[in-house]
């Protein structure tokens, strides 16, 4: 069993995760690569570094961080601003700690399983009073999947509501040994009916996606609420909307979570010097939620 995770975050006092108060913990890694990624921080196996421009001020530090690096991937840019190659990183993070303003932070770091169950066991009489609990989330928190599963269980052992978020990319037999004994809950993304969209769209096919749905669904006692990603264009398609009912209904299963596109994810991409490849900037309007809702509903 591996005793620690590689996490980009840890968000308490939540409410949109799962019944009650909640901590939620956010895993790096995840095999698909959807390009509205609300999370992008989160792909990535490895640690990274975010950079905020506007709070960089060279002329404070003397841009300590480019001296301190001993593999030179910081530079100085012609607009006085740090420029960084990011495939020549090792993460010794010495930059973090010569950076006066945090424009240069980390982004993902290792943590042991002992510490991790100590961190949110802090929150549990929170947990107890309002019927919440621990999500994990990501990322894909099933990409470390032996860990997660110790840390559930765990969790578990101290009475504590457990639940995930997940995309259903991961190995169904491994799953069902390691994560399901002890999960509560389980938000399942369903994001793309058709398996060409959704190759183009997330970078996978959607049949294992499907397959593993229907599964949890046939074995599992496990409550699994279905979520719709609501990305303008791309699954908002009504054709989409209506066979993602349609496969709903032949499980028996009639309502969906439809979760609204919110555009705040472009921030992070700029803060990581990460590739756009979906450009709506607006939130969705109230005219757009219902044509989903209306749309969701005319299952054929």
């Amino acid at each position: 069993m591996n005793n620690r995770a590689l996490i980009f975050d840890i968000k308490r006092d939540c409410s949109e995760d799962g019944p009650g108060i909640r901590t939620t913990v956010f895993f790096k890694g995840c095999p698909l690569s959807c390009v509205w990624c609300q999370n992008p921080e989160g792909k990535s196996k490895q640690p990274q570094i975010s950079y905020q421009s506007r709070l960089c001020k060279p002329e404070k530090c003397n841009t300590a961080c480019v001296t301190v690096c001993e593999e030179q991937c910081l530079s100085l840019s012609d607009h006085n601003k740090i420029l960084i190659q990011h495939d020549k990183c090792t993460h010794c993070n010495k930059c973090f700690d010569v950076c006066p303003t945090q424009a240069l932070e980390p982004v993902g770091y290792w943590i042991e399983l002992e510490e991790l169950l100590y961190r949110v066991c802090i929150d549990k009489p929170f947990f107890q009073s309002t019927g919440g609990g621990v999500t994990l989330s990501g990322g894909e928190v099933t990409q470390q999947m032996d860990f997660a599963g110790e840390f559930l269980k765990r969790l578990k052992q101290q009475g504590i509501h457990t639940a995930i978020e997940t995309s259903g990319f991961f190995n169904y037999r491994k799953f069902t040994e390691k994560m399901l004994p002890h999960l509560d809950l389980i938000y399942f993304d369903l994001k793309l009916a058709d398996d060409a969209e959704s190759r183009k769209f997330t970078g996978q096919s959607n049949q294992l996606i499907i397959d593993n749905f229907r599964r949890l669904i046939d074995d599992s006692s496990v409550n699994i609420v279905p979520r719709i990603p609501l990305i303008p264009d791309i699954t908002t398609n009504p054709d989409n909307l209506r066979e993602i009912a349609n496969i709903l209904a032949s499980l028996n299963i009639h309502n969906a979570t439809l979760l609204p596109y919110n555009p705040l994810w472009q921030d992070k991409i700029e803060k990581m010097d990460l590739q756009r490849k979906y450009s709506r900037a607006t939130l969705m309007s109230e005219n757009e939620k219902k044509a989903c809702v209306l749309n969701f509903q005319r299952r054929e």
